[in-house]
């Protein structure tokens, strides 16, 4: 037998397999392009753990069916009847750039580590940048939504504290205001900011789901009234439970009028910017301070990949300011090409290539049509739902998110809201489909969020049927 370290690095088995991998990966599209077999195995934590720690503690055996294990296995994202968590199944083209990025490990932080990785970094920040309305701005990628609206929030809180914080915190004195519907992630940020949980001040919605931006006055009062002083206010686009975009106009406005930072989470919504008929959703953002956006979720792209793109560059340095001799020259400020300097991550992984190559291969048309597909594919299903009389629409839907209740006779508000919480688990739990839920108004609702531009009118219609089916026969 030879050596394992020798055969781990050999360049034939290395082709032999890649060859084995990319033919189980394209066989695997090619049935969940049409909707072949099920969208997800129905095993309990216990059951996939115990799977997996025979296959680990029966000793060494060959890649080939280990990998071909683990994709029969996964959750097939790229299936028509995938409407669960928001997140893509990448474009091929996407992966193997993220493959290619991870085999040459060229690890970003200092441009000499990874010095095309930032190049492109560049390129796609600033292309990105110009959409949403920004003329000087700039930023860099990150590893996620909640590390993204961090770094943006902590160079608000640097902005508008002043560097000191950077050196000596700050007190529990300050707030962020947002949507009662904004992501977790923005109290998150005020809690690791040192602000606690009373540091993120929610702003009641509409019937839509929406920022009352008519109470942020009151709001902001009531805040200082308690005792702590806002320094900026999160704008949703859109909201992760119901795809509702806040007014930007409105929110940018109040911001202007009090000097607070406006920050929009734009982590799945932003990408209406690719889309000249939906831009006008974001109508607004250009007056924004800062802005996050999830490539991976209606743009094609494998995780993690996030923008954190700032109206003014030089904004993007406010977050981290701290000296790293061995890794760059400390007498030179904003180096661009050291990303080091505005980021989180140190070693940080190739994000830009995955980007970069659809962008260059397919131009920006590419996430302009997937973007169009699931907002229209949201349109259509919303309309069989309010089509139903078996069914309820909790909003008609702006962007890919929809949230529907199957009605029923039950007079108990638990007893309805436990229906639909059995329906959910049913339904995805035979892998015939793959749905969530979410609590609106303290109410459970079904929700779906339609990322896969494949997903057709039947498979809606069929959805739709397959609830009402399983509404009759409760467990």
């Amino acid at each position: 037998m030879s050596n394992p370290l020798d055969a781990a690095f050999d360049p034939e088995a290395f082709r032999a397999l890649g060859h084995t991998v990319v033919d189980l990966l394209a066989d695997r599209l090619g049935q969940d392009l049409v909707g072949k077999g099920l969208v997800r195995m129905d095993a309990a934590p216990e059951e996939e753990y115990a799977h997996w720690r025979k296959i680990m503690d029966s000793g060494s055996g060959g890649a080939g069916a280990f990998l071909e294990e683990f994709v029969e296995r996964a959750i097939r994202l790229h299936h028509p009847r995938y409407m669960g968590h928001q997140v893509c199944g990448p474009a091929p083209l996407a992966a193997l750039a993220g493959f290619v990025g991870e085999w040459l490990n060229n690890g970003m932080a200092v441009y000499e580590m990874g010095p095309g990785a930032t190049a492109l970094e560049r390129w796609v920040i600033e292309r990105t940048a110009a959409l949403f309305g920004f003329e000087a701005g700039g930023g860099f990628l990150t590893s996620g939504g909640t590390l993204a609206m961090l770094t943006a929030l902590l160079g608000a809180r640097a902005r508008k504290l002043g560097a000191g914080v950077l050196e000596y915190g700050s007190e529990p004195k300050w707030a962020l205001l947002g949507s009662e519907q904004a992501h977790y992630c923005a109290g998150r940020a005020a809690h690791v900011m040192g602000w606690g949980r009373a540091g993120f001040v929610g702003v009641p919605v509409d019937e839509k789901f929406r920022m009352r931006v008519d109470l942020l006055e009151r709001v902001y009062n009531e805040t200082l009234a308690s005792g702590r002083t806002p320094v900026a206010v999160v704008g949703s686009a859109c909201t992760t439970s119901t795809g509702a975009y806040d007014d930007l106009r409105a929110v940018a406005d109040f911001c202007e009028r009090k000097d607070l930072w406006f920050h929009v989470d734009g982590a799945h919504g932003g990408a209406a910017a690719f889309c000249p008929e939906l831009r006008g959703r974001l109508a607004g953002i250009e007056r924004a301070d800062s802005v996050i956006l999830d490539f991976h979720k209606l743009l094609l792209t494998p995780a993690l990949a996030t923008a954190v793109i700032f109206r003014d560059a030089g904004a993007s340095w406010a977050a981290f300011q701290q000296k790293a001799e061995y890794l760059w020259d400390a007498s030179v400020q904003e180096e661009w090409f050291n990303v080091g300097r505005r980021t989180f991550e140190c070693t940080k992984l190739s994000m830009s290539l995955k980007i970069a190559a659809l962008w260059k291969v397919y131009g920006v048309e590419v996430f302009a049509e997937n973007v169009r597909r699931v907002h229209a594919n949201a349109e259509r299903f919303a309309r069989l739902v309010s089509g139903d009389s078996r069914f309820e629409l909790a909003a008609w839907p702006e962007s890919n998110i929809v949230c529907f209740r199957l009605k029923t006779v039950k007079e108990d508000e638990e007893a309805q809201d436990a229906l639909q919480r059995d329906i959910r688990a049913r339904c995805s739990g035979s892998g015939e489909f793959y749905i969530v839920q979410t609590v609106l108004n303290g109410r459970t609702w079904l929700r779906t969020a339609l990322m896969n531009p494949f997903t057709s009118e039947s498979d809606l219609a069929d959805l739709l049927e397959r609830i009402a089916e399983l509404g009759c026969s409760p467990n």
